[in-house]
């Protein structure tokens, strides 16, 4: 973890790649939202008001900002981890409550994907094929591995960025930009995890164990009209196995009816049935412990990346995927960092 004691939790930022110490100065608030799928976003809230550099009388001090702006936020000695890199989409002025503020809502450039429509058939393309090619459309490079499976699609009046979400939820993986590329693969082990300790740098921690909507197995069928014949394929564990009691493992314990069955999306083919099964068994299957973290604030921190968590019961404790962070500056409470994790497997005799 970082040393507060040492390094600035106050963000720095770039506009166009210049330094700007002023919003630096000015910031009031900061809320940085990275999902692990869909668009990232950041909303700043600063002083409009203020002496500019000569002047003896207050003015409006940032009224160069604009539309299509690029901000980058920085942090850590040397600003060196970005926290986020945004377009501004909107901004809005107030008074009447003390100084005027300006508020800046940011979006990473995957919003760009959300502003192009239409409709289109994809005639025996992959899901990697798709990816590539809308991404390559708005001008972004992309690090896709989804599934080779070629079949039809098709995208009835929707953004680029709407139908590569539903696409990819078929198969469960999520779509996100990392650094300059477009990240749609299976998510993987976290090679350096950061701890967060319930006596240290965690602020708060909750986390629920939940057999709720959990499945012992999971079965799509279809059919595949080319052949004449019935899809059909059953699921009944993740890959890699969880290391220690999973959902499925309790509900045989308990004895507890638990298959699934799921009518959409439709298989067409046997690879399309194994393909989904596997994929909505695993959807639910990594949810089985889930909690909230609050931390301080740690810039390094990302959906996607893992946390092991400590000093807190053995039956708990363990590595954790972060599946959506939000960090939140403010001067009161300084920089924090905010989490939603999840796990597929939990230790109970422990």
């Amino acid at each position: 973890m970082t040393d507060e004691s040492f390094i600035s939790s106050r963000p720095n930022f770039k506009v166009g790649g210049e330094t700007r110490a002023d919003l630096h100065e000015a910031l009031m608030g900061m809320v940085v939202n990275l999902p692990l799928n869909g668009c990232a976003h950041a909303e700043l809230t600063l002083s409009n008001w203020g002496r500019p550099e000569g002047e003896d009388d207050p003015d409006f001090t940032l009224t160069d900002l604009s539309l299509g702006d690029e901000i980058e936020i920085l942090i850590g000695e040397d600003d060196d981890t970005r926290l986020f890199i945004g377009e501004i989409t909107a901004l809005e002025e107030q008074y009447g409550d003390g100084a005027p503020t300006l508020a800046l809502l940011l979006q990473d450039k995957l919003h760009k994907l959300s502003r192009m429509r239409d409709s289109r058939s994809f005639e025996e393309m992959s899901p990697n094929d798709i990816v590539s090619t809308l991404s390559s459309e708005a001008g972004l490079q992309s690090n896709v591995n989804v599934s080779d499976i070629s079949s039809h699609w098709h995208k009835l009046n929707e953004s680029h960025l709407g139908f590569m979400l539903r696409i990819l939820a078929k198969f469960d993986i999520a779509l996100r930009l990392d650094g300059d590329q477009i990240r749609a693969k299976p998510e993987e082990e976290d090679p350096n995890p950061i701890t967060l300790d319930a006596d240290d740098n965690a602020l708060k921690i909750r986390l629920m164990v939940d057999l709720n909507h959990q499945a012992s197995n999971t079965k799509v069928t279809g059919y595949n009209v080319a052949n004449d014949e019935a899809t059909e394929f059953e699921s009944s564990a993740m890959e890699p196995a969880p290391q220690h009691t999973s959902a499925a493992q309790a509900l045989e314990t308990l004895s507890w009816a638990g298959e699934e069955c799921v009518p959409h999306p439709f298989a067409r083919s046997n690879a399309e049935a194994e393909a989904y099964a596997k994929a909505s068994f695993r959807r639910q299957a990594k949810r089985f412990v889930q909690g909230t973290v609050v931390c301080q604030g740690e810039a390094s921190l990302r959906s996607g990346r893992e946390i092991e968590l400590s000093n807190v019961s053995p039956r708990f404790a363990g590595r954790y995927q972060i599946v959506h962070c939000t960090h939140r500056f403010d001067n009161q409470s300084g920089f924090e960092t905010h989490l939603k994790v999840n796990r597929a497997d939990w230790s109970p005799n422990s």
